[in-house]
């Protein structure tokens, strides 16, 4: 288990409770508690991209805590259950390494976009067509800063 996540036990409202008359909500089950995490530092352009990143960092807890529930599940579980039990566990790893891809993904993105270089004046689109004002085009073909 990582660092930021620790079994605790929680007490639950279990139907077996009310059939045997115990008191409600004796009975405790593990359950995983989770630190909130940042997978990397993006750089936020808008509130949309904050809550993208949200979004994201929030599936990659999600999943990574019910990762660590099924392995805490595991033991309990009959022996022939157990594989579709890990093969559960393992479908939530990878919604987790898709979020954290995607997270990656959008913060490589706006790193290429912030690092572009701006160009002032003409800019050229193909090796045919030059966008750009009169004076550009004369800039362009004379080599003038001016």
């Amino acid at each position: 288990m990582s660092e930021n996540r620790k079994e605790i036990e929680k007490a639950i409202a279990h139907p077996i409770e009310e059939v045997l008359d115990i008191e409600p909500a004796s009975t405790f089950i593990p359950v995983i508690e989770s630190e909130p995490t940042e997978l990397a530092p993006v750089p936020v352009f808008d509130e949309g991209d904050h809550q993208i990143n949200e979004q994201y960092q929030e599936i990659y807890d999600v999943a990574m805590d019910a990762y660590e529930q099924q392995a805490l599940d595991v033991q309990a579980i009959e022996p022939k259950y157990r594989a579709r039990n890990q093969e559960v566990a393992v479908q939530y790893l990878n919604a987790a390494l898709n979020a954290a891809k995607e997270k990656a993904n959008l913060k490589q993105t706006k790193e290429k976009l912030v690092a572009k270089p701006a160009t002032g004046g003409a800019s050229i689109k193909d090796s045919n067509v030059i966008v750009a004002d009169r004076n550009d085009v004369l800039k362009e073909l004379f080599g003038r800063e001016n």
